[in-house]
């Protein structure tokens, strides 16, 4: 964080500014409760602050981030602006990132109307924006698009500011000129959010009410996301949609960002053309910022998890380590049949799956070797791939698929069983394992994989047809 004199202060006179003299707060407070619902229907968002170091700033946990929360700031400006005015407004919003780099998501500017000759900015990056989900399949198509866009604001902006404008900065066109307005846009964007609330009129125009009324007491000061929905549901009379279980989506190289769920990005994990980050990376990149999340889940009392998104065999047992049961975790894995719970257990009577288990004799150096197979058996493997011999191997093989939640936890107790006897029979230093099923399977049993030794995970390239170190867990 920079220390310089020039960095934006909340003392200094651009941070006092909206404190001092209340002309247009009207404009940003109405067009942050039109934000709002968007915002609380996002499991990340924390906070929000009007006249904070900028007109309106809200606060979302980041698990990927350096200081593990990303800002989105917006200035809004309710009166005409010239192009200057605009220029002036990316200036101060490059000079924040200049000073505190990599703390914001995005920075926006918020105005009625741009002036005519610049009145693309609000047109040209919110198409590219919104079409990119349908293109992300298209690499080449997004990058002409992207690259067409950032040539357009270094022309008008020079090299500099015009690249900054084009990665970090958005231009938003709200018309509110009066409470009514305001009113009619908060309850729009209630409705999209939340069209299942179908809360009548009169009930919003109150909430609306209660909500301007405690931010107008709190100028200056965090607005948390709990006194937020406690104000929107004690006037409501009851709690919003929100889902019971918290959403994190898993992010590939396949699907896009989902708003209403926390996301981890595993797309660098993906095995795009068979290659795969050595085990630093994933420890970097994927192990720490869901060792993150885990805490802050914990330290928010979340206990229940909804997964969703795809993922490789690696990132399915580390989601699962990282969200494991012995630390209080409960998940809900996404199947076409519907979600399994890892607390959907089998009773005693339940039949429990037939796998063929091989004890091994002896260890492979140090290291105790599992092999875990559903369908298709790695063991068969790793001698020619890998040069492990069978006799320094626990080889656990099932020759039938996992078709019900009951049926994985049953497996699961199978596995951890026999992994903890040949543990405390050998002794290792450390575990390799090597692992071929479903991915659902792989979640349910890095879930279970706790009080073990350090564990070694590979995948499996099929073109080269060798395992490759991957994370440690």
């Amino acid at each position: 964080m920079s220390t310089s004199e020039n960095a934006p202060a909340l003392t200094d006179a651009r941070g006092m500014g909206g404190v001092i003299a209340q002309d247009g707060f009207d404009y940003q407070l109405y067009d942050g409760l039109a934000r709002l619902p968007a915002w609380l229907a996002n499991p990340a968002f924390e906070q929000m602050i009007f006249e904070g170091l900028e007109d309106l700033e809200a606060r979302f946990f980041a698990p990927h981030a350096p200081r593990e929360r990303l800002l989105e700031r917006f200035q809004a400006k309710a009166g005409s602006l010239a192009p200057a005015d605009v220029r002036e407004v990316f200036e101060t919003f490059a000079k924040f990132e200049a000073a505190f780099p990599h703390a914001t998501r995005v920075h926006t500017l918020v105005t009625p109307r741009l002036p005519p000759t610049v009145s693309w900015l609000a047109r040209d990056p919110s198409r590219v924006r919104k079409a990119r989900p349908f293109y992300a399949p298209f690499a080449d198509m997004m990058a002409a698009s992207d690259a067409e866009l950032r040539k357009r604001l270094i022309e008008t902006y020079g090299d500099a500011l015009g690249t900054f404008v084009s990665q970090s900065v958005e231009v938003s066109e709200r018309n509110l000129p009066d409470r009514d307005s305001a009113l009619a846009t908060f309850g729009v964007e209630l409705d999209r959010t939340f069209p299942s609330l179908e809360a009548p009129q009169r009930r919003i125009a109150e909430v609306f009410e209660a909500l301007s009324g405690l931010a107008r007491r709190s100028i200056g000061a965090p607005l948390g996301r709990a006194i937020l929905l406690r104000t929107i549901e004690d006037v409501l009379g009851r709690s919003l949609p929100l889902p019971d279980s918290f959403p994190i989506q898993i992010r590939s190289d396949r699907n896009e960002i989902n708003e209403r769920s926390l996301e981890i990005d595993a797309s660098a994990f993906s095995g795009r053309e068979g290659t795969f980050p050595g085990p630093a990376e994933w420890a970097d990149d994927l192990v720490a910022p869901l060792d993150r999340t885990a805490r802050w889940l914990r330290s928010h009392a979340v206990s229940r998890i909804a997964l969703s998104g795809s993922y490789r065999l690696t990132t399915a047992v580390v989601l699962g380590w990282s969200l494991r049961a012995a630390i209080g975790f409960e998940l809900e894995m996404p199947t076409r049949e519907g979600a399994w719970a890892t607390d959907d257990r089998p009773s005693s009577d339940h039949p429990a799956p037939a796998w063929h288990i091989t004890e091994p004799t002896a260890l492979h150096g140090d290291r105790l070797v599992i092999s875990v197979g559903i369908l298709r058996d790695p063991a068969t493997d790793l001698l020619e791939t890998a040069g492990i011999p069978s006799e320094s191997v626990l080889s656990l093989f099932l020759d039938a698929p996992i078709t019900s939640a009951k049926s994985a936890q049953a497996a699961v107790s199978t596995i951890k069983r026999a992994a903890d006897t040949a543990v405390a029979r050998l002794r290792p230093q450390g575990i390799q394992l090597f692992f071929a099923g479903p991915a659902v399977f792989a979640v349910a049993l890095g879930h279970r994989w706790n009080a073990m030794p350090p564990t070694q995970l590979h995948e499996f390239v099929t073109g080269s047809r060798v395992y490759v170190a991957t994370a440690l867990i």
